[in-house]
């Protein structure tokens, strides 16, 4: 039934479906990535799935473009967590944490969800807290001003090495790594991302002595078209990260895995 109803919404290509599984391994993570500007999808069957709460959120909006994309990403949401749980989309409950962070109580699928301009990206896992981040760059932000607010000693001395655009570049490249850490951690913004480090190994993201983290967190930079920064962060080691990507503007129909 649930194959059928992923096919039926449009997001996925049968053959694919097979390949969007766990089998249980903890130590992967499956990256979904949607440019919601080449998205063709047809919008009933997503609003039709949101929960209340999600349908009067999307009303507030003024104009029919961010209304249409927090429709499309949030019900995209519900289709790839109904598949992983056996649910149909609308069925699909919400619980929160102390900070706001969504999860499914009953469930050892865990997830998170990024936005940011016309990308959107979904990160799920299993059995491991995790977060995702992706930033458009903007080269007009005075990144100089905010490097003391986001960065350790170390990775500043590194930032005012660069110039120009290497520097916007770098900034953002932290920021989502330390964004992905505190969403997957559930704290979001709350915590003092300057006392987070993340240049001490090219995947770790290690806790300095100042910061509360117990342990470190593995962080990976995602590959993600055009001028963007992205970032992954999860609790335990991961072995493989399974890219879906989204072809032909309506479908999930192509898997990569690095």
């Amino acid at each position: 039934m649930l194959k059928g109803l992923m096919e039926c919404a449009g997001i996925f290509e049968q053959k694919l479906l097979d390949q969007l599984v766990f089998n249980q391994n903890p130590n992967k993570v499956f990256i979904y990535i949607v440019n919601l500007a080449e998205c063709k999808l047809n919008i009933n069957p997503f609003l039709q799935c949101l929960a209340a709460e999600e349908q009067v959120q999307a009303s507030k909006y003024y104009t029919d473009h961010l209304r249409r994309q927090y429709i499309i990403s949030h019900g995209i949401l519900r289709y790839i967590l109904g598949y992983y749980t056996k649910q149909h989309p609308k069925d699909i409950i919400f619980s929160y944490g102390a900070y706001g962070k969504p999860f499914l109580k009953e469930s050892n699928i865990t997830f998170n969800m990024s936005h940011s301009h016309d990308l959107v990206g979904y990160a799920i896992a299993l059995d491991s807290r995790v977060g995702i981040d992706i930033e458009l760059h903007d080269k007009n932000l005075e990144v100089q001003e905010l490097a003391h607010l986001v960065f350790t000693p170390t990775e500043y001395r590194f930032f005012t090495c660069l110039n120009g655009d290497a520097k916007v570049s770098f900034f953002y490249d932290i920021w989502t790594k330390k964004e992905s850490l505190i969403k997957a951690n559930g704290q979001g913004l709350s915590y003092p991302i300057n006392t987070i480090e993340t240049m001490g190994a090219n995947t770790i993201a290690l806790a300095s002595k100042q910061n509360r983290y117990p342990k470190s967190w593995y962080c990976f930079p995602l590959r993600v078209k055009g001028d963007y920064s992205a970032a992954l962060a999860i609790e335990h080691k991961i072995n493989q990260i399974a890219y879906v990507e989204m072809h032909n503007h309506y479908i999930f129909n192509k898997i990569k895995i690095l």
